[in-house]
């Protein structure tokens, strides 16, 4: 088992975990225990809330969801119970924080945007969240045996799955909230249907992953790979639909019909509006034809978060004809070998 603390990346701080599996998780939890622990205890936060719903109004759709995701995605349910052996709290508790959004609205954004070229794939990918993760956002890297390496922008306490993440299998990952307002508890939750695809080994059965688990909440899963293809796969209520090329998503549905039974919201929710607003904006800066105009697209006024229930942590951007990543945390632009970055290398172009 190794663990490498790297230079910080754009103020996000970095660390790489090489192992088997068992033990890198119990790793990630342990050497986060703090930020895991502080962030649970929060008063007045989202994950006390979370679990306060866990435990009452939704304990009937907590207790399904869980049974569910443990029967269709058992490696990725274990990696979650080691990551709270690791870090010392209850499993309970993480599956409170894990299952946001697939036992009810999720109100918080994210933006994606796709397209290809002769030579390959651009794609990038807002993460938004609560202001209050502000400083405990960060880089791991997950090298496990048997599986493709990961880099993941990650939240302590999460599975590394649900925000922004590169594998050496060449693929890369971003993920938005969709709203479904009832959860299909034979479903899995979105964050281990996201863990479980980005373990494998290709772009086809990671596409395979994300098309036949059905998620209980709702994602639209963004992905790209090195051979020139990008695909959004929307993964709702156990509803899924894809399309491939040239791609704006933001956080409602687009391709599943969000009128449906179970999926719809109020035509003037504030959220909903509020994604609708964020889509017309990028769908205003015309066609991008680069990596750096990708992130200036992610980066304008009524794309960027600046509010505290909806903020930026993270601007990434990959070219997967150049080999290059783009990353803005809370610093200055980062431009690194996407293949190193993948494989929890900090090679700075």
């Amino acid at each position: 088992m190794e663990i490498a603390h790297l230079e910080p990346v754009s103020g996000l701080a970095w660390s790489v975990f090489r192992g088997g599996r068992a033990e890198v998780m119990r790793a990630l939890g342990s050497e986060h225990a703090d930020a895991i622990r502080a962030f649970r205890d929060l008063q007045g936060g989202t994950w006390e809330a979370q679990m306060r719903r866990a435990d009452g109004v939704a304990a009937a759709r907590f207790d399904a969801v869980i049974a569910s995701t443990r029967r269709l995605l058992p490696v990725e349910s274990q990696e979650l119970a080691w990551i709270a052996e690791g870090a010392g709290i209850p499993e309970r508790d993480m599956w409170a924080r894990n299952l946001r959004g697939d036992l009810g609205r999720d109100g918080t954004g994210c933006s994606d945007l796709a397209l290809t070229t002769d030579a390959g794939v651009l794609m990038g990918h807002n993460e938004d969240g609560s202001g209050e993760l502000h400083e405990a956002i960060r880089l791991v890297t997950l090298d496990i045996e048997g599986d493709p390496a990961i880099t993941a922008v990650w939240y302590p306490g999460m599975l590394p799955s649900n925000a922004f993440v590169t594998t050496t299998a060449g693929l890369a990952f971003g993920m938005d909230h969709v709203p479904v307002v009832t959860a299909n508890t034979e479903g899995a939750g979105r964050h281990f249907v996201a863990r479980h695809a980005q373990r494998r080994q290709s772009g086809d059965s990671a596409r395979a992953a994300l098309s036949e688990v059905p998620c209980a909440g709702g994602f639209a899963f963004d992905i790209a790979d090195a051979d020139g293809r990008a695909d959004l796969i929307e993964n709702a209520g156990g509803r899924v639909a894809r399309t491939s090329g040239a791609y704006r998503h933001t956080n409602h549905l687009r391709l599943i019909d969000g009128t449906a039974d179970g999926l719809a919201v109020p035509d003037d929710d504030v959220w909903l509006q509020e994604s609708r607003n964020r889509l017309s904006v990028l769908h205003g800066c015309g066609t991008p034809a680069t990596a750096d105009e990708v992130f200036a697209a992610l980066r304008m006024p009524g794309v960027l978060g600046r509010s505290d229930d909806m903020w930026t942590f993270v601007t990434a951007v990959v070219d997967t004809a150049a080999d290059e990543v783009l990353l803005a945390g809370s610093g200055a632009l980062w431009r690194g070998r996407w293949s190193a970055f993948a494989r929890g290398e900090r090679v700075t172009l």
